[in-house]
């Protein structure tokens, strides 16, 4: 701890710098309680709308602020401790901003004071609660016996990690997300680890049965134990923990419990205060509590009867807090509604996935339960629709298309009976194409901790130039908390990078439009007339007009036009040995631009009658609809990524169905020629 003593020491004194050189006069007037990721979102939030305003931050570790939902990655070894830090806004820019390391212990409502730790009093106009919540640590016989531990701070993890050391055998209590989180960091020195879950089943308030089943079987398969249907009655021993009592009477040895049964939001201080609290801090739509000056976000409120325990509606609270105390002014203030419950999680390792209700549901008129489940992969995934729209999903294992279910789900979009069909044969309701995260909607939520949207993280891409990973991360937060999200903003880097660069864009587009001035001029340009003598002949009635030349260009023609149908098996076969898909289609219409100039040479600009006249027409068409097929791809980067989609596969389609008669139309103008 003394190298975060340090760093606090040396924050702090940046700070006390910067006050030196403001007007005594100036006192911070928003005071934030808690420093965790929430408080800290809302010091920031606030600081984007106001720059200058006075932002008092207080936290109650001897710590600088640190990422808490990283804690089971450190205890594993599988970060390093600077990499849970969560910096601070920066005082160059905010010169009002402190951030001090000393619990609040009481406040005064009638003064609008609140007193810290060490007795020091700071006044607030405005005062806001992020004080979290802690561990829920059950009142039974056995609670104080020495190895007894909770995991839910920094302080917590170091004394488990030293604990790790010498113990034997770990008992965890609670097999939710927390629990089995602990349980594999505590396998890394080779200790055994048993999780005794109350419920039914692992997860039980995020996963069905099958899910909770398919999840255990991972967990174990790493060495830990499952007990369900069984929690802790006692803790025996005498002083030290020898062993732990289950509520049907098992006696498991052991030498060390970890609690991790749950949390109770930290609402002390409130209930001090004289505000009215519930399970939470009770707060309206304006996350405002009893007292019109106070608010509270984060897990220690309470917002229509409802807590959250992740960090995600924190976020969406402090943002909406921000709002209100920036915009103050305005009308109408914004809201908020409260949040959807949504999961995507790495746990153990494995995919999670769950929104919305899975289990235990209400007999209801129009519900009905879609599932998909493949032995060779292990995959499970659910879908619970009422009248074709999802109203809860669960997924078990890689889930490609599991963001975009949660954008249809928080939009109530409509799912017709062949999606669920789709769904139940192969688990896709979108095809391959709801793979590609490029075709999804701009609402969809990419980042579910930060709550950020596939659209503005392309947004971010195009207009502030975050074209890698780490610049995407910095600009807009995303992966930033939990990092289960980072391959797909890996995947949306790569696809922003890759779409049409500048000079590719500009060759397509140029040579699109090449295409359509030659299939105007071939349609529009006066028929070349035969020459009334043999010496006014030129170069080009000599080609056009000759048997010879006639058939050079014709079979030329052809064979261009063989090889551009050949060519566009390339994507629908994915066939590799053809080279890269861009280099294939910049050729392709290169091709289509060599077939309009060799058609000028074989016909004269005549369209010709009947076969010959709907050949030539069918030919035109389908260069014409490759023409604006190419210049859609080339200006795709200018426009929105459901625009430009939608516009190039529909342009594609029409190009491949037009294409369809062209052999047929060939075929029949060869034979006519030879046979007669």
């Amino acid at each position: 701890m003394t190298a975060l003593n340090r760093d606090l020491v040396a924050h702090n004194n940046e700070v006390e710098t910067v006050q030196a050189v403001m007007p005594k006069s100036v006192h911070s007037r928003i005071i934030v309680i808690g420093a965790g990721p929430v408080g800290i979102r809302f010091a920031e939030e606030l600081l984007s709308r106001r720059p200058e305003e006075h932002v008092h931050l207080f936290g109650d570790e001897t710590c600088l602020p640190y990422n808490r939902i990283q804690l089971s990655a450190l205890l594993a070894g599988e970060i390093d401790r600077d990499a849970i830090d969560l910096p601070l806004p920066d005082i160059a820019q905010h010169r009002n901003f402190r951030f001090t390391s000393s619990a609040i212990t009481a406040i005064d409502r009638d003064s609008n004071t609140v007193t810290d730790a060490t007795g020091n009093q700071y006044r607030y106009d405005k005062l806001i609660f992020a004080t979290g919540a802690r561990a829920h640590i059950p009142n039974i016989p056995g609670i104080e016996r020495q190895g007894v531990f909770s995991f839910r701070s920094l302080r917590d993890t170091e004394s488990l990690y030293a604990r790790i050391l010498r113990s034997r055998h770990i008992v965890v209590v609670g097999g939710g997300l927390l629990g089995l989180e602990a349980a594999k960091g505590l396998l890394k020195f080779h200790t055994r680890v048993t999780v005794i879950q109350q419920g039914p089943h692992l997860m039980n308030r995020q996963l069905d049965e099958e899910a909770a089943s398919l999840l255990e079987q991972e967990v174990k398969r790493l060495g830990i134990d499952i007990i369900t249907h069984a929690g802790v009655r006692a803790i025996d021993g005498y002083e030290h923990v020898t062993s732990v009592t289950t509520r049907n009477g098992d006696i498991i040895p052991c030498d060390t419990v970890l609690f991790c049964a749950g949390i109770t939001p930290n609402i002390d201080l409130a209930r001090k205060a004289r505000l009215t609290v519930g399970t939470g801090i009770v707060v309206n739509d304006y996350l405002q509590t009893s007292d019109p000056d106070i608010y509270a976000i984060g897990e220690c409120c309470e917002h229509q009867g409802t807590t959250y325990g992740l960090v995600n509606p924190g976020f969406e609270q402090a943002s909406v807090a921000a709002s209100v105390l920036a915009d103050s002014d305005q009308q109408p203030l914004p809201r908020y509604p409260g949040s959807a419950t949504v999961s995507n999680l790495k746990v153990v390792g494995t995919s999670v996935c769950s929104l919305g209700e899975v289990n235990e549901l209400a007999a209801r008129p129009f519900q009905k339960e879609t599932r998909y489940q493949s032995s060779d992969t292990g995959e499970y995934r659910k879908l619970v629709t009422l009248k074709g729209k999802i109203v809860g999903a669960v997924g078990i294992g890689d889930w490609p298309e599991s963001r975009r279910i949660q954008e249809a789900y928080q939009n109530d979009r409509k799912l017709n009976r062949w999606q669920l069909y789709q769904f139940r044969r192969n688990g896709k309701l979108w095809g391959d194409k709801g793979n590609a995260v490029s075709q999804w909607p701009a609402s969809t939520i990419i980042c579910q901790c930060n709550n950020i949207s596939f659209g503005e993280l392309n947004s971010a891409i195009q207009n502030n130039g975050c074209n890698t990973l780490t610049a995407l991360q910095s600009c807009t937060k995303a992966g930033t908390v939990c990092g289960s999200c980072k391959p797909l903003l890996q995947q949306i880097v790569g696809d922003n990078s890759v779409p049409e660069k500048e000079s590719n864009a500009t060759t397509l587009t140029a040579a699109g439009l090449l295409a359509l001035g030659l299939v105007a001029l071939i349609s529009f340009w006066p028929e070349a007339q035969v020459a009334t003598s043999v010496q006014q002949v030129n170069w080009f009635e000599g080609i056009w007009n000759d048997k010879f030349w006639k058939q050079v260009t014709g079979f030329s023609l052809l064979g261009l036009t063989a090889i551009g149908l050949l060519m566009s098996l390339r994507k629908r076969l994915s066939w590799a040995w053809m080279g890269k898909f861009s280099a294939w289609r910049l050729v392709h219409i290169l091709l289509g631009i060599a077939c309009c100039l060799t058609l000028v040479l074989h016909s004269g600009f005549h369209l010709g009658a009947n076969l010959n006249q709907l050949l030539m027409i069918n030919f035109l068409a389908v260069v014409l609809l490759g023409a604006v097929t190419s210049s859609a791809i080339g200006t795709g980067h200018k426009l929105s990524g459901s625009t430009a989609s939608g516009s190039r596969k529909y342009m594609q389609w029409l190009h491949i169905i037009v294409s369809w008669p062209l052999p047929i139309l060939l075929t029949f103008h060869i034979l006519s020629v030879y046979y007669f």
